[in-house]
């Protein structure tokens, strides 16, 4: 059999003692060790093949070096294209890092002692939760226990620790670029229910680009979705079966634009000569429907990595505190939205409005396929 690699074989090979290689191995904050150090450390562990014994790990540290991602809807990762996205960011983090990721499930809504049963069973260091509700208080009796929670996003509770964009300024911005293409009556169907939290920063931010146009808000021209594009589809059917005709709609994500793009379609509706919509969240399928969307570029792998990197400081006894716009947002526009673009554009469309004659002569240039890890131009 394979003799397995220690911290002492590591030590000899790298020249350092075996204190420090626990201490790298460990990822053992407020040491002396230098970066150069830790790092030649961390490739001699590599070369040798080193496999930390973690059941022995846990004994001697009481941490298992897990990050646990907790969905209270696991069934959205087959049906929400960003959660997969992120959760490769995350991932390329942990591994970097030495930790591990599980995916945690609680009830949707969680009850009262789902988080801190959780947080009590020793299987995580640390806990990130996704699509939180808005003052959710078995997420503040957590928090309030001082175990590592962050939040993705913002749940509004007095001691959180978030990460988030700006979910508000990234919709008034998708929904002022239809405005200024003339558009008027815009309907809006927002990702999931109001009790989440990023749902409802979206609503806001539709709703502050018609309070600057002096356009009042029309409720008819407003639905829920449910994260699925069946959710998009039958919430677009309602809204244009509801009599408020709209010309326009700022999806709360591409998912849901998606669904209801099939709705339009179905309705005899051509786009975009006679109907523009917007999605939130560049998703790379974005280039590829019919037409090609337009959208908010939201950059979820790099958000995925910003997670990663807060949840291990908090569980390093780092202060995070609540980020609200760690990451710029960019509107990229394609044909869905019916602008013009102007020759060399940066992305952004020039406002003016197409006819449906200059849509069936001339196609707009697309901006260039996602990659989410090159920086944008910020709104």
């Amino acid at each position: 059999m394979t003799r397995l690699v220690t911290s002492h074989d590591i030590a000899r090979e790298a020249g350092v003692s075996r204190t420090t290689v626990s201490y790298v191995l460990s990822d053992r904050q407020g040491v002396s060790v230098s970066s150069k150090t830790r790092k030649r450390v961390l490739a001699m562990a590599r070369r040798l093949g080193y496999v930390p014994n973690s059941a022995a790990a846990t004994l001697v540290t009481g941490r298992s070096k897990s990050i646990g991602l907790v969905l209270s809807r696991p069934e959205l990762i087959c049906v929400d294209g960003f959660i997969p996205i992120m959760l490769s960011g995350l991932n390329e983090v942990c591994s970097e890092r030495g930790y591990r990721l599980s995916m945690e499930a609680v009830p949707d809504p969680p009850g009262a002692d789902d988080y801190l049963d959780l947080a009590k069973s020793k299987r995580i260091d640390g806990m990130i939760i996704l699509n939180p509700r808005k003052g959710d208080p078995a997420l503040r009796k957590v928090i309030e226990t001082g175990f590592p929670v962050l939040v993705a996003g913002s749940a509004e509770q007095p001691r959180e620790s978030a990460i988030a964009t700006q979910d508000r300024k990234g919709s008034r911005t998708a929904t002022g670029h239809l405005l200024a293409l003339g558009h008027k009556r815009i309907a809006h169907i927002s990702y999931a229910s109001l009790d989440y939290h990023g749902a409802l920063l979206r609503l806001e931010g539709y709703k502050m680009a018609l309070e600057a146009a002096k356009l009042s808000f029309n409720q008819n021209l407003f639905a829920e979705g449910d994260f699925t594009p069946e959710s998009g589809y039958g919430a677009m059917k309602r809204i244009l079966a509801a009599g408020s005709r709209p010309t326009a709609l700022f999806a709360g994500n591409d998912t849901i634009a998606m669904g209801a793009m099939l709705a339009v379609r179905e309705a005899g509706v051509s786009m975009p000569e006679d109907f523009a919509i917007v999605g939130y969240d560049d998703l790379p399928i974005a280039s590829y429907t019919s037409p090609r969307l337009t959208t908010i570029r939201t950059r979820a792998f790099d958000q995925g990595k910003l997670l990663a990197e807060a949840a291990i400081a908090l569980m390093n006894n780092e202060e995070v505190g609540s980020q609200q716009d760690v990451l710029p947002l960019e509107l990229i526009v394609r044909e869905s939205c019916g602008a013009r673009r102007e020759e060399g554009g940066s992305g952004q469309g020039h406002s003016k409005r197409r006819t449906a004659k200059s849509s069936r002569r001339r196609s707009p240039r697309e901006t260039p396929a996602p990659n989410y890890k090159q920086p944008g131009v910020e709104l």
